[in-house]
């Protein structure tokens, strides 16, 4: 027999948590968050969770209580706010292959948010579409990048067996070696020239400079990606707790700014993949051992993730976008990493997948989120 337990205590969470790593055991290409990592984004004080709500759901076998699933049902104040389209969602599934289990999972979320008044559940996000997100369904032969998904090729047919339907696609795109930019140097050469004239500077983010830099960053963050399908608006402490996340693992030179008139008016932020350093601690502890691991591999990381870029909407068509790209390739050569992961990509983000071929970008995952009527 199943049951289906809502986590509520110390003891139902440290399983929720390390649910994933028991089920990938033996899986190479999965990479798993520290414990401390996904405690911290579940906690109270994450920023999300002061004005949102979140529950949390195993599935059991009775007999021997042993985890077999679990899945988050997400109740987001901001996006209901936004969008006020009755739509909750849900998160961090993971289920064995078994039917039985999945749906009596997905149905046990989609009657939380009912209750709350809701009528569509989306996902996955974890939290939101700001977080990590989206069911792989292409690329298994490759490791998860850091803050990336990973899961097993049948997840995607349980979803759609309890009917659930694809909302849309997003893209993780691969780069080796510098982006083909020679023949953009012209246009690029142009582009430098007429900005320049503008008064626009490139430059990267610094210790002294972070916290404002992060600040004004949002703002232009915010307004780039205001069109795009799911996204959210982060408020002052949501982006500045993400900042300082990125900034453990984030070189400050990773951080690019373009500034006119001390606004920010165009970004591209990549991070090492930590996650070359995370698959020596498989058991996600950072003691005793795993605190020494990271002391002696962070260095050694050999590729990165472009997490975001934005051009301000009335700077669109200037060539920005390659100037910003060609910065932060020569930034990545500095640190000794020669091939990126620019991830996610909205298979509608025209603009952003018309770059992404210019520069030799190849598709190499595919994220898709789903939903269901309730």
């Amino acid at each position: 027999m199943i049951m289906i337990v809502r986590v509520q205590n110390k003891k139902h969470q440290k399983e929720f948590i390390e649910f994933p790593r028991n089920l990938y055991a033996g899986e190479p290409n999965y990479i798993s968050d520290l414990n401390v990592t996904v405690k911290n984004k579940l906690s109270k004080n994450n920023p999300f969770l002061k004005h949102s709500e979140v529950a949390m759901f195993m599935a059991k076998d009775s007999s021997s209580q042993k985890p077999l699933g679990r899945i988050a049902a997400i109740y987001n104040k901001t996006h209901l706010a936004v969008n006020d389209d009755n739509s909750g969602f849900f998160g961090f599934f993971d289920c064995i292959q078994d039917k039985e289990i999945s749906d009596d999972l997905i149905n046990t979320a989609s009657e939380w948010l009912k209750d709350k008044g809701l009528k569509r559940m989306i996902g996955p996000t974890n939290l939101t579409t700001n977080n990590s997100c989206g069911i792989l369904i292409q690329g298994f032969e490759y490791p998860n990048q850091v803050d990336m998904p990973y899961n097993h090729s049948y997840y995607s047919r349980l979803l759609e067996e309890n009917g659930l339907s694809k909302v849309i696609d997003l893209y993780a795109y691969h780069l080796i070696d510098k982006p083909d930019l020679e023949k953009y140097s012209n246009l690029m050469s142009r582009a430098k020239s007429r900005l320049s004239n503008m008064g626009v500077r490139i430059r990267s983010i610094t210790a002294k400079t972070f916290k404002s830099d992060i600040r004004r960053l949002r703002l232009i963050y915010n307004k780039c990606n205001r069109e795009h399908w799911g996204f959210l608006p982060l408020n002052d402490e949501e982006f500045m707790a993400m900042a300082q996340d990125l900034k453990s693992i984030m070189p400050y030179k990773l951080g690019i700014l373009a500034e006119l008139n001390n606004e920010i008016v165009g970004y591209i932020i990549a991070v090492p993949d930590f996650n070359q350093v995370l698959k020596r601690i498989p058991n996600g502890k950072l003691w005793p051992y795993g605190i020494f691991k990271i002391l002696k591999y962070r260095n050694k990381i050999d590729s990165a993730r472009v997490m975001i870029i934005g051009v301000d909407p009335d700077l669109r068509g200037s060539g920005l976008d390659l100037i910003l790209y060609q910065a932060i390739t020569n930034a990545l050569y500095d640190q000794n990493i020669f091939q990126c992961e620019p991830a996610y990509v909205m298979e509608t983000n025209k603009t952003m997948n018309s770059l992404m071929v210019k520069i030799g970008g190849t598709i190499r995952k595919r994220y898709r989120l789903y939903k269901k009527s309730i």
